[in-house]
């Protein structure tokens, strides 16, 4: 079936193409009675905008990329339909990408919204692409979410949690309640967010005394995937001495924690207590639920909705920072250590 064009419309409307343009651009000068003809007749012929040839003559696709490291992590998903509630508003399209935290996928992601002519970018990096995100942010507007580009040639906003706080926090309520051989299960080093949580874990640690380098045996690094938290438990049962509490610095790895745990009959908090930085959706369903570090993932979404927005409009707008601080939420999985 034959595509219906702006001259099908004029034609079956007796006006002029010009006519057509402004009516469906909804230009004030074209009267209200014209225009309901117009957009009647182009919607009793099927009409859809040609998107290519209307970013041709605007150089704008009206589409902002979101780049996230893991589509199946609630905090990703909640912040995505934030943003997409606030860009639809300025008719913008959200293309929501999931990376796996894989170098590969994440630049082959980038190149293809770069070929798309996308209008801006929201990016939860992995990390792994610095380089070609730093030229990308010459030319593109970009919002980091939740993991920095150290470097200054980087153009655009970040978008942030608290990790240093959230987890100092969370070490603290362990430390107060008396435990000290606390299992830190931490995300790559090279990203920031996952520098920073563990740097917040150690400082807390070290003004009681206990030094958390090379010779400290309860660290597992692994990716903030819930088959982490899985594998950081399995390492955990190796373990000649075992910790008496879990601070899980990522959702997902909580996750994987709760569910080896289970099956490897530990119980919270009878045989170890467990903290976790970022909340777990649902968790008042949860028989368990882990004291957490907790922010407000409308708030941030809306932070990142309009941050993007505004760069799109002010492309040259100097660099800028937004942190949200943690709330603790407290759970049910604290008890003092054991014997």
């Amino acid at each position: 079936m034959k595509r219906a064009t702006i001259k099908d419309i004029a034609r079956e409307a007796n006006v002029s193409l010009a006519t057509v343009s402004r009516a469906l651009n909804h230009d004030p000068c074209v009267t209200d009675a014209m225009q309901a003809r117009v957009l009647e007749t182009a919607k009793r012929l099927g009409y859809v905008p040609n998107s290519i040839a209307k970013s041709l003559k605007t150089n704008s696709t009206y589409t902002i990329g979101f780049l996230v490291s893991d589509i199946s992590n609630n905090y990703y998903i909640s912040i995505a339909r934030t943003v997409e509630d606030m860009v639809s508003c300025q008719n913008y399209n959200l293309m929501l990408c999931s990376t796996g935290n894989r170098k590969d996928r994440e630049l082959d992601y980038l190149q293809m919204l770069m070929s798309k002519n996308i209008d801006g970018l929201i990016l939860n990096t992995t990390g792994l692409n610095n380089d070609f995100i730093l030229e990308m942010s010459k030319k593109t507007p970009i919002v980091l979410l939740n993991r920095r580009i150290m470097n200054v040639g980087f153009r655009g906003d970040l978008v942030d949690t608290n990790s240093y706080l959230g987890c100092y926090k969370l070490t603290k309520q362990l430390l107060a309640m008396g435990h000290r051989d606390i299992y830190v299960v931490r995300g790559p080093a090279h990203l920031s967010n996952s520098f920073e949580r563990f740097q917040g874990f150690a400082d807390a640690m070290g003004e009681v005394g206990i030094a958390v380098n090379g010779d400290y045996p309860y660290i597992y690094t692994g990716e903030f995937t819930l088959q982490s938290g899985e594998e950081a438990i399995r390492h955990m049962r190796q373990m000649e001495h075992m910790p008496t509490a879990i601070l899980s610095q990522n959702n997902m790895m909580t996750i994987g924690i709760l569910k080896e745990l289970r099956r490897s009959m530990i119980r919270v908090p009878e045989d170890v207590s467990l903290v976790s930085y970022d909340g777990i959706s649902n968790m008042d369903l949860m028989m368990t639920r882990p004291t957490s570090a907790s922010f407000d993932m409308t708030a941030i979404g809306e932070q990142v909705g309009e941050s993007i927005l505004s760069r799109i409009k002010h492309p040259e707008t100097p660099n800028r920072e937004y942190i949200f601080d943690p709330t603790i939420t407290p759970g049910n999985s604290l008890g003092i250590p054991r014997g």
